[in-house]
């Protein structure tokens, strides 16, 4: 397929509006974290046409790429839709179809007999992107004796977003933006908005209303990002710190808001504790010393601390770059928090708004997750000793644990791992070490269920196959501010694919049918309606449905702020925060009882031009991975031509002034090495990467897309996670540094360019 030819393919569907042959469907993408609302237009299960859908109460027909593309994907010859097993060895690319009869008594007859030999600990089961089964699968770990999310990378995603609001909100929420400000009769409330280190494509259904305010109402945007992203391009201040010293800007910030009186008194006064310890902390952070940390100008910090404060309500969208992948993660997430509360008062209409009960469904009569102990040995949760803080307030065993046990079988074997839309490989930092533990004969089975043969799957003993968001019926309750949202199948799954649903219901079944009585997905779709929100309802009513309200409280003008004012926020009923002290706590014991110092602090990412000078010498750039490509996702769809054709090749954005001093020039071939290894990738020289970082997307293009003839890289040509150590880490939640640790790049040889497949 040519590249006129994809275009083309995109837009063969005009006209199917209004064709009466033509069936619509109303659904969801579950491609990602959006959720955006779509309509499907399918004859003789094809899609014809996909648009995005303007009733949708909140992506109101914004979609991104991977939306448009489903109809390839749908079709595609190249996809698993059998299940499949080896019958080489491990990596040789030999399988035969079975059924899934056959698949699901292998599987669950070796998860008895190891139970029964080494104990339920020896089966791992690893997750990636939730396709709406979060809580299914906490229960589902609990059936084979596990824990929680049982393997999932929540050391580097999302859950360090949370968890410092969690520690001093006493709310665990991944962002306090107030979205549903929009569906008010007034939605221009907020006064500043400060986008931390996140993607516009995450922004994808707030971004009008941010921009209207800002062009209508004088609202003002700050964007702090290593790199000028396309949100710096609307900024009103543009903030550039040097990769992992965002705890240090935070900490700069709130030394000028209280320096000079910039908070509200009365808030701090009955609604905060530790405020007199933060101030003390935080005066030695002047503009001037956080400039020679962060390499950002005084003047500039000085001026965005002041807009940030004299512009309230300030919305705060610090998403991933500042809170995840650092050796000195959590602390910088708890800098921002309480930047946050400083800034206060909290929860008021265009401001930080808390949303109890948001996130994924923990009840545990839904999980049968119980509240134990997670750092008593019993649990035998993998890096529980190293670092406690994962294990409780993430819920997963550290991944880099999990590998070695592998290999060493201590502190206990693993002999078993499924991953359900999880490519480890593409995933987890040092993957040479994951392909070590994964082809070890220690592994006794390793299942993957996915929609290609991902790179993990190549090395798997069963590969099963998996039915993609226009071929399932599911839901979304997670990330909806107070709706259950109904997804509808628009086209029937090719082959034999199953929904994650019926996986994990079929396999926890054949283990303890107690623990999963339902017959279907729609059964336990329904039960979750009921048991979770109080709403009984046949599957006829629920599948008509647009929106479920479940949770009023939340719902555009029915919102209730202030919450912490009216005893909304404590189990108690108490006016106050859930935390140990009830106010928003600055100074949290909650957070010295993970070793970490209970007040804010700034650190140096354990592998810095700083930190590791000597090391620097020969690797004196920093590497940033935090390049987003949502038209991907991670690593996925680099085969699908619709979106590879807008990135063709793996790329790394290289300043100027670094690609003249080694001799490399736009569109070059170009190594990217760190004391871990190397990868290749072509050099796309320009502004956009500050002076002295290297930036480099995710996906890895591990998948070769023969329609346009353009070749795959695997795991180990363009995957930046070869460069990224497992240690040393955060010191109590075990992050790995995947955005700042030290890099150089060279011009690749004429060989090495070409032996990119």
């Amino acid at each position: 397929m040519s590249n006129a030819n994809v275009r083309d393919y995109a837009k063969s569907g005009y006209g199917a509006e209004s064709d009466p042959t033509v069936k619509r469907t109303r659904t969801m993408c579950t491609g990602c974290h959006n959720r955006c609302g779509v309509v499907v237009y399918s004859k003789d299960n094809k899609i014809v046409k996909i648009l995005g859908d303007r009733e949708h109460v909140f992506t109101k027909g914004n979609i991104c790429g991977h939306c448009l593309s489903q109809r390839f994907i749908h079709e595609d010859e190249s996809r698993v839709i059998y299940p499949m097993r080896r019958v080489g060895q491990r990596g040789s690319g030999e399988w035969e179809r079975i059924s899934w009869d056959e698949a699901m008594e292998t599987i669950i007859s070796k998860t008895k007999e190891l139970q029964a030999q080494y104990g339920p600990e020896s089966i791992i089961v690893g997750q990636g992107t939730s396709r709406s089964t979060n809580d299914w699968h906490m229960r589902l770990n609990h059936t084979l004796g596990g824990h929680a999310w049982g393997l999932a990378p929540l050391h580097v995603c999302l859950s360090p977003v949370i968890i410092p609001n969690a520690l001093s909100f006493g709310v665990g929420q991944d962002t306090g933006a107030d979205l549903m400000a929009r569906f008010r009769s007034d939605p221009f409330a907020t006064n500043c908005y400060v986008l931390w280190g996140i993607s516009p494509h995450c922004l994808i259904e707030q971004f009008h209303v941010m921009r209207e305010n800002q062009k209508k109402h004088g609202a003002k945007i700050i964007s702090i990002d290593p790199r000028f992203n396309e949100l710096s391009n609307i900024a009103d201040i543009v903030l550039r710190p040097r990769p992992g010293t965002d705890g240090a800007l935070a900490m700069a910030f709130m030394n000028v808001i209280i320096r000079e009186g910039l908070y509200d008194a009365e808030w701090i006064e009955h609604w905060t504790y530790g405020f007199d310890e933060l101030a003390q902390r935080v005066s030695e952070f002047t503009p001037e010393y956080a400039e020679k940390i962060t390499t950002v100008p005084a003047d500039d910090i000085a001026e965005a601390a002041r807009t940030m404060a004299k512009y309230a309500p300030s919305q705060f969208y610090n998403y991933l770059g500042p809170n995840c992948m650092h050796s000195n993660a959590i602390q910088n997430g708890r800098a921002i928090t309480c930047l946050i509360g400083l800034l206060g008062p909290v929860d008021q209409p265009g401001g930080y708004v808390l949303n109890p009960g948001m996130g994924v469904a923990s009840e545990v009569e839904l999980t049968l997750n119980p509240f134990v102990d997670l750092l008593a040995p019993e649990s035998k949760m993998i890096g529980a000793e190293d670092y406690p803080a994962l294990p409780v307030l993430g819920g997963t065993h550290w991944p880099y644990g999990v590998w070695n046990a592998i290999l060493t079988e201590k502190p206990f074997p693993v002999k078993m791992l499924v991953f359900i839309a999880s490519d480890a490989l593409m995933c987890y930092e040092n993957p040479q070490k994951i392909e070590e533990a994964l082809l070890s004969p220690n592994l006794e089975l390793l299942v993957v269920k996915d929609f290609y043969f991902s790179e993990t799957a190549k090395l798997a003993d069963i590969v099963l196959p998996t039915s993609t968001w226009s071929e399932i019926e599911t839901t979304e309750d997670e990330r909806t501010e107070g709706y259950f949202i109904p997804a509808r199948a628009a086209v029937e799954a090719p082959g034999e694919c199953w929904d994650d649903w019926d996986f994990i219901l079929q396999y926890g079944k054949g283990i303890n049918p107690e623990q999963w009585p339902w017959e279907s997905h729609r059964e336990m779709l329904l039960w979750k309606l009921k048991i979770m929100y109080g709403i009984e309802m046949t599957w006829d009513e629920y599948i008509a449905s647009d929106l479920i309200e479940i949770r009023p409280h939340l719902l555009a003008e029915n919102r209730d702020y202030y919450k912490h004012e009216k005893g909304m926020l404590r189990a108690d009923g108490q006016p106050g925060f859930e935390t140990a002290t009830g106010r928003f706590e600055f100074w949290s014991g909650a957070t010295a009882e993970f070793g970490y110092d209970p007040l804010p602090d700034y650190t140096e990412p354990a592998e810095s031009p700083v930190s590791a000078p000597a090391l620097s010498q020969r690797y004196p750039l920093v590497f940033d991975s935090g390049h987003r490509l949502y038209m991907f996702f991670h690593s996925a769809w680099t085969n699908v031509p619709q979106q590879r054709e807008l990135y063709p090749d793996p790329f790394a954005v290289v300043h100027p002034d670094d690609a003249k001093d080694r001799g490399i020039g736009d569109g070059d071939w170009i190594e990217v090495e760190s004391p871990r290894g190397s990868i290749t990738v072509r050099a796309v020289v320009s502004d956009e990467a500050k002076k002295g970082v290297v930036f480099t997307p995710r996906p890895g293009w591990k998948m070769d897309c023969k329609e346009l003839g353009l070749p795959g890289h695997g795991w180990k040509g363009s995957n930046s996670n070869i460069l990224v150590p497992a240690e040393p880490c955060d010191p109590h939640y075990g992050n790995s540094p995947m955005r700042s640790t030290l890099c150089d790049i060279r011009k690749s040889s004429e060989r090495s360019a070409d032996c990119r497949g």
